[in-house]
């Protein structure tokens, strides 16, 4: 396990059974703390009134389009009473060679990734925690 990681907890939407465990392995494999959710009520339970303060938002695209994910992912922040300065990621589902390998951010603190490898996504993670903390 790295250290990249310690202390720093993220909050994970994964809606796909299959995925979500492997997801949660590799983060924490990595030395994150997760707090994992399958919708966004499952999420607003587990981090309202103070219950958890995650220094990052990570949504895995599944079925709905990426501003629905990224609106997702601001009324989570809001209605959590996190700060605006928790970043955003969603990790685009499916995507051409034009865009693999890029991370995009679209507004303040929120971001598209778009994948070619995982440690692409671990080193976004690791600099946005970075820059949170």
């Amino acid at each position: 396990m790295t250290a990249s990681g310690s202390s720093q907890l993220i909050l994970l939407i994964e809606m796909d059974d299959e995925t979500r465990p492997l997801l949660q392995y590799n983060l924490r494999n990595q030395g994150y703390k997760v707090i994992t959710a399958i919708n966004e009520e499952g999420a607003l339970e587990r981090v309202k009134d103070g219950r958890a303060y995650p220094n990052l938002i990570l949504i895995n695209q599944v079925s709905l389009s990426i501003e629905a994910y990224l609106a997702m992912g601001q009324r989570i922040r809001d209605q959590a009473g996190l700060s605006r300065q928790t970043p955003i990621v969603v990790v685009a589902d499916r995507y051409g060679t034009d865009l693999e390998g890029q991370d995009i951010e679209v507004r303040d603190r929120e971001f598209i990734s778009y994948p070619e490898d995982a440690q692409q996504l671990f080193d976004l993670l690791h600099r946005l925690c970075r820059e949170a903390s």
